[in-house]
């Protein structure tokens, strides 16, 4: 019997986020419970490369639609959903453990519809999500000006984790941004966050925020309980984060801040800055 389809085995978890909102540090801290397995972005073939890992979403549905040419020739809403399930299954396998996470992007959401997704429904994913126990832990950053800037920046320097710093490389001079462009971004991403807290309300999930897990997270602490409550699962281990901030405070980060600061307050963002 699928996992998906019995209450008596533990259930599998989607962490779903923005970008620039702290997942790697939320998925490392999620990979130290015990019986605990965390797949890293199973849709970004950058992350998570389909001609090397199996986890792959991609390598996944390739195989999937060699063996059965109808997911793509004949596609329908019910053969491609019991393909997702499909796929949770096999994460199951390869995941060796009790429970497990997926990391989920909101720009990868899109990966589990069928070939039709009319934009402002609910993504079918949250109702797969909700037919089968699967848990969400939807992680996702208060402060939407921050995690624009940071976003820009990385993109800027080609730098988006700690670990890709290499020795002696500065990454503390600050940046000049256009203004109008991290408004656009910033407003856009609320509007987001908003879709997918509305999306998700009927789902089994914990609300988590970058500010909450970026100051308390691994210190045993209110979060930490909260995760570990909602996942079943307690940590095995010490957490030591692999994963260190990058981007400084906005007034050091940014080179022209003042100029930032005053769009971002006549655009209603002034509380984020």
């Amino acid at each position: 019997m699928s996992f998906l389809e019995t209450k008596t085995v533990p259930k599998a978890f989607i962490l779903l986020s923005h970008e620039r909102s702290g997942s790697h540090l939320v998925g490392d801290f999620l990979g130290t419970l015990a019986g605990f397995r965390m797949f890293d972005e199973v849709c970004n073939p950058d992350a998570v490369k389909p001609g090397k890992h199996a986890e792959s979403f991609y390598k996944f549905k390739y195989d999937a639609i060699q063996k059965d040419p109808r997911l793509l020739l004949e596609p329908s809403i019910k053969l491609h959903r019991e393909f997702v399930k499909t796929y949770f299954d096999h994460l199951h396998t390869l995941g060796r453990a009790p429970l497990f996470g997926v990391d989920v992007k909101y720009g990868h959401v899109h990966d589990f519809e069928w070939f039709w997704w009319p934009m402002l429904e609910r993504p079918a994913l949250f109702s797969i999500c909700e037919e089968n126990d699967i848990g969400i832990v939807h992680l996702y950053r208060s402060n939407v000006v921050e995690a624009t800037v940071s976003g820009l920046i990385a993109s800027r320097r080609k730098i988006w984790h700690s670990w890709q710093v290499k020795e002696g490389e500065a990454t503390d001079k600050p940046v000049k941004l256009p203004p109008y462009e991290v408004v656009r971004k910033a407003k856009l991403l609320e509007r987001q966050t908003g879709l997918f807290r509305e999306w998700t309300a009927k789902n089994k999930r914990l609300e988590v925020t970058y500010e909450q897990v970026s100051g308390e997270l691994g210190k045993r602490g209110h979060v930490d309980h909260a995760i570990t409550q909602f996942v079943g699962a307690e940590l095995k281990k010490l957490f030591q984060p692999r994963v260190q901030k990058l981007t400084r405070p906005l007034r050091e980060a940014v080179e022209n801040y003042e100029e930032l600061k005053k769009v971002c307050k006549e655009a209603g963002l002034g509380a984020f800055i």
